[in-house]
């Protein structure tokens, strides 16, 4: 395994926004000074551009952003490591919060995976920005509405990350400049608005006829408008589901809209390719598996096996739990191994021990190369089960979940058109299918059913680094802890 910083025209961050009014689309790179020379040839923005989904991958899935420690908080994966924030994520009870200090040793865990969306968003920023200046893209403008789209996809998925990751974030494109102040930041549901409109504008763009290249999205070749088309679609589909911070937010999500970009969404799963570490690498995933380091919650185990208990004690005479014997998902003997020991330290707390570890892709990991799923067909699977669930089709939705994942792989029983077995079902679904992909998602799916521990941080802080450089007086703001258990920022709930 390799930590592997591997980022395109890194100058331009969110920590430009020291300067009070400052336009943050004209900051200087200063590992390119002919950035704007770059920005004047129409070649040289293609190239540009073909870069900035590599900066959100990487953001999205490396050791020093937010994946691992989402992973622990969301009782998915546990890990009692003091790394990348792990531990103080999965303390129990859970009243460690958020350490949002400048002094914080994991502080940039929470800044690594913000800089990264705003490296991207302000670079496709710029690109928009000069195409409306008049810079062409091929003969005649030809290639003009490829990257175009791709640099909305950016916006979109850059702003849709930081509205579920955190409370907050600064609007900033092409034609939007903010003060240098936390009270410029919009709430994340504005943030998500944003990113929404720059999603529809990408799929609107992908009615013109186009190819990706392979590089642009790490692809095993390139992909057309069409599937371009439908990865926007359930980008969307994303946000919009994974949005709310607790039930009654749940309650009030537009699952009509939901369900209009998740039919129109990805019929086979978004694989990266990974590269033996160079460029493309799926980091976290890597470490939430590996041998020594991340066990399967047994949250998760008891799911695919009852017998199982769903939570080891905190105490030395808990009993090692015998491997499962014909599993009700069979999932748990295919993807995942039983473990006759535990790794972690005991005065860590022995809830974070496990019976299982997920080995499923312990083959891709030997030398981090080939393709991986980053978004299964099985989410937007369940994201079109979910939206049927939520506007009174719930036949529709099992009949969805009766033909994915769930049966196919885990051989389980079909689930009944019951509206708390089909959320249920979804629930187990995004738990084990979707394993090691996507940054958060099993954290999205615990905050908006109201199961994470109460204590656990809903969404984090704008993170110290930019706070220190916004001249904000610390200490800084944060979320987690017990006594702050309101249902807004931090759970007050949780499944125990």
């Amino acid at each position: 395994m390799k930590k592997i910083k591997f980022l395109l025209f890194i100058g331009l961050m969110i920590s430009v926004l020291s300067g009070c009014k400052k336009n943050l689309l004209d900051v200087p790179n200063q590992n390119n000074p002919d950035f704007k020379k770059v920005l004047s040839n129409g070649d040289d923005v293609e190239t540009l551009a073909g870069g900035l989904y590599n900066t959100l991958y990487t953001g999205q899935n490396k050791f020093g952003g937010v994946k691992l420690m989402l992973a622990v908080a969301a009782d998915n994966v546990s890990i009692s490591w003091g790394n990348a924030g792990m531990r103080d994520m999965s303390y129990e009870p859970r009243n460690n919060g958020w350490n949002n200090s400048a002094a914080y040793s994991n502080k940039g865990q929470t800044k690594g995976t913000y800089d990264d969306m705003y490296s991207g968003i302000n670079t496709a920023s710029s690109i928009m920005k000069a195409l409306a200046g008049g810079v062409v893209v091929g003969d005649g403008g030809a290639g003009n509405d490829r990257v175009k789209a791709f640099c909305r996809f950016i916006q979109g998925v850059g702003y849709g990350n930081l509205a579920l990751i955190y409370d907050r974030a600064f609007l900033v494109d092409e034609t939007k400049t903010v003060p240098g102040e936390l009270a410029s930041a919009v709430p994340y549901d504005q943030v998500a608005i944003a990113a929404l409109d720059y999603l529809d504008q990408a799929i609107a763009l992908c009615n013109s006829s186009f190819t990706l290249p392979a590089a642009w999205l790490g692809t095993s070749s390139g992909m057309s408008n069409v599937e371009f088309k439908k990865l926007c679609n359930t980008m969307a589909a994303r946000i919009l589901a994974y949005m709310p911070r607790n039930k009654t937010q749940l309650a009030a999500v537009n699952w009509a809209r939901v369900k209009t970009y998740a039919d129109a969404g990805i019929t086979s799963d978004f694989n990266v390719v990974n590269d033996s570490y160079v460029k493309w690498y799926d980091e976290s995933s890597d470490y939430l598996c590996a041998d020594g380091w991340g066990v399967t919650s047994m949250y998760v185990v008891h799911m695919m096996e009852p017998s199982q208990p769903q939570h080891w004690d905190d105490s030395p005479s808990f009993p090692q739990p015998a491997p499962a014997v014909n599993p009700l998902d069979k999932r748990l003997e295919s993807d995942f191994a039983y473990l006759n020991s535990n790794w972690f330290l005991p005065a860590r707390g022995y809830y974070h021990f496990s019976s299982y570890r997920n080995k499923r892709y312990d083959a891709f990991y030997v030398n981090a190369d080939g393709p991986k799923p980053e978004i299964m067909k099985a989410e937007n699977d369940m994201l079109r089960a979910e939206a049927r669930a939520y506007t009174a089709d719930v036949p529709g939705a099992a009949g969805i979940i009766n033909t994915s994942t769930r049966n196919t792989r885990g051989q389980m029983p079909d689930v009944a058109s019951v509206l708390a077995d089909v959320v249920a079902a979804i629930h187990h679904e995004r738990h084990v299918e979707m394993y090691a992909t996507g940054v958060g998602l099993q954290f999205f799916e615990m905050r908006k059913l109201n199961l994470l521990q109460k204590g656990t941080p809903l969404h984090l802080p704008t993170p110290a680094g930019i706070l220190e450089t916004l001249a904000v007086p610390a200490p800084f703001y944060t979320f987690g802890y017990l006594a702050n258990a309101d249902g807004i920022g931090t759970s007050n709930s949780g499944w125990r």
